[in-house]
């Protein structure tokens, strides 16, 4: 009976254990769903030993587009990013990089010591540049012409004075007054690339018979940027004619050319036999033989520099003497020149040989329409 009595016992005991492990058992589920809702990151700051301090925000920065500001952050750059692709003709290029450059572009000169733009039209306008009229007929610079033409239908009239001396056979110069020539010219714009013009000098001297014959002048622009002229005299007897050719740009051009048309001089007392000025090159004279001839040829520079909108520096050689000038520009219509002019070997001779040897300023001015 007693044993029976404590296996009783025993049977009750164990259903109050497995009850009570039953309900504990419910407990811990339902409370297991329950945290599974919790957010646990603020105790990682507990566990982690960094309670109480902020977390750090990743920097952003700012840059304006023409869409308007755009954010981003720099979680998303990549220091090691890289990109490339390959190019028409099979090469490499990453991005970022320069472009390749092309042929030729290796000996351009870097773009901030290219030509200034104030310089470009004059170094562009090469067929037809604003450029005033010359003392020898036709646009250009001082003493020579250039190979640019007037337009189409444009005329331009000039008028300049230099100032001369004037020597008898004894090499006395004349003091009575002062003596001067003016020379007068007239260029037209034939048509594209082609200008004609002619000018005459006019002097105040009456004590010799010195000749200023007129001058008929021509320029015709050839394929190449290349200009051919010439400058013919009406008379033989008393000048040169010439033909040249000349290429360049509006701020330096050179050229070449050739004398032709009079005899050799022959000096005598009687004076009948004049000197026969050439417009270009020098003049070569033979004291032994008494014998003189100009130049056969003659080489010739010039050019014309703009200082700004409206002054330019002009400087020429035509063979034989060389000028240095300002020539002012007004709506590149009005032209006012003025220079210093070398001597030349017509001033060298004596007074029994030439007679009239030009002094060195030039003043004048030019118009066109």
């Amino acid at each position: 009976m007693v044993i029976k009595f404590i296996r009783a016992a025993d049977i009750a005991s164990m259903k109050t254990r497995k009850l009570f492990v039953s309900t504990a058992t419910a407990c811990l589920l339902a409370l297991a769903g329950t945290c599974s809702a919790l957010d646990l990151s603020s105790f990682q700051s507990f566990l982690s030993g960094t309670r109480g301090k902020a977390k750090a925000k990743p920097p952003t920065r700012t840059f304006t587009d023409l869409g308007g500001p755009v954010e981003y952050s720099d979680n998303y750059r990549s220091l090691n990013a890289d990109a490339s692709y390959r190019n028409n003709t099979g090469n490499l290029v990453r991005l970022g990089d320069p472009p390749p450059l092309q042929d030729g572009e290796r000996y351009l000169l870097p773009p901030d010591t290219r030509v200034p733009s104030e310089l470009r039209p004059l170094l562009s306008e090469r067929r037809t540049p604003r450029q005033g009229l010359s003392i020898v007929g036709g646009s250009g610079a001082t003493l020579i012409p250039s190979p640019g033409v007037l337009e189409p239908g444009k005329t331009a009239v000039s008028v300049h004075a230099m100032t001369f001396d004037l020597y008898n056979v004894n090499e006395v110069r004349y003091r009575d007054q002062d003596y001067f020539d003016i020379n007068i010219g007239v260029a037209y714009g034939v048509e594209d690339g082609a200008e004609v013009s002619f000018d005459k000098t006019f002097a105040n001297q009456d004590r010799y018979d010195i000749s200023e014959p007129v001058y008929f002048n021509a320029k015709y622009q050839v394929p190449g940027n290349v200009t051919i002229g010439g400058s013919f005299c009406t008379d033989s007897d008393a000048g040169y004619s010439s033909a040249w050719v000349a290429a360049g740009v509006p701020v330096a051009w050179v050229g070449a050319g050739v004398n032709f048309g009079a005899g050799e001089y022959k000096f005598s007392y009687n004076g009948y036999d004049r000197v026969k000025r050439s417009k270009f090159g020098g003049y070569n004279y033979d004291y032994n033989t008494a014998k003189g001839y100009a130049d056969p040829a003659f080489f010739m520079v010039g050019g014309a520099v703009p200082l700004n909108d409206n002054l330019r520096f002009v400087y020429d050689f035509n063979g034989d003497r060389f000028s240095l000038g300002f020539r002012f520009n007004y709506q590149n219509s009005l032209y006012l020149n003025a220079a210093y002019v070398s001597d030349g070997d017509y001033e060298n001779l004596p007074g029994a040989i030439i007679h009239k040897k030009q002094n060195n300023f030039v003043f004048g001015g030019s118009i066109a329409y």
